[in-house]
């Protein structure tokens, strides 16, 4: 497996930025979850692995050096497991803060009603990018929503309560001297002291930020128009 770095933050954590950053000092493509709405090529193998108990991320990550975000950040012990020496940076922000985001952005895909699951059967109808994706957010509804979040997000202390086990648990996982606790606001520093590399002249990578993601959310749920 090629894989060196993983992200181990949940989204909304700045794992876009991150993964810029990591593209910008491995000049390696870096994954992400939008990778998988980009090319849903993929997706077999993390459904194959859902079926199997586990899953073959040496096909899956090929061609990555780094990966962030969904799904590999479910998988932390499975992946140390196959390449123990992985650098793991685990990107954090104030657990409220998180909480919100989450809920005013990725969770508003998630349908919660009747009228929400009418519309997504409507766009799977009528759009091209909606029915290709439509398997895409199915898998991430088993794997987050009723897996992770075990269909309590909206529960706010809950959330969050899953949120810093996830910390905790990383930090019990991850050796010491592998594992960076990183805040995308600290920027370039932390980041390039541990992957030992030179800080870039160029500012820190910022992406995805709330109006930006929500104007992107409604194009594809109210116009089945996916924009990277």
């Amino acid at each position: 497996m090629d894989l060196q770095i993983l992200g181990s933050g949940l989204a909304r954590t700045g794992t876009m930025s991150l993964k810029l950053a990591l593209e910008e000092l491995t000049e390696a493509p870096c994954y992400h979850m939008i990778e998988l709405l980009k090319d849903t090529a993929r997706l077999p193998i993390l459904k194959k692995g859902l079926k199997m108990g586990t899953t073959d991320w040496q096909r899956f990550f090929e061609g990555y050096k780094s990966s962030v975000d969904y799904p590999a950040c479910l998988y932390i012990e499975e992946l140390l497991e196959l390449k123990p020496a992985l650098k793991v940076i685990h990107t954090t922000r104030e657990p409220e803060a998180w909480y919100n985001s989450v809920l005013e952005t990725v969770y508003r895909g998630v349908p919660k009603g009747g009228s929400d699951i009418f519309r997504m059967i409507k766009n799977s109808i009528l759009y091209k990018d909606f029915r290709r994706l439509a398997p895409v957010f199915m898998h991430n509804e088993k794997i987050i929503w009723k897996g992770q979040f075990q269909s309590r997000f909206e529960d706010k202390d809950f959330a969050i309560n899953v949120f810093l086990e996830h910390e905790e648990n990383i930090k019990r996982l991850v050796p010491e001297n592998q594992l960076l606790i990183f805040n995308v606001k600290d920027g370039w520093g932390p980041l390039c002291e541990f992957l030992d590399v030179d800080v870039p002249a160029k500012p820190f990578p910022r992406a995805n930020e709330r109006n930006v993601f929500n104007a992107k959310m409604d194009q594809l749920l109210f116009e089945g128009k996916f924009v990277p």
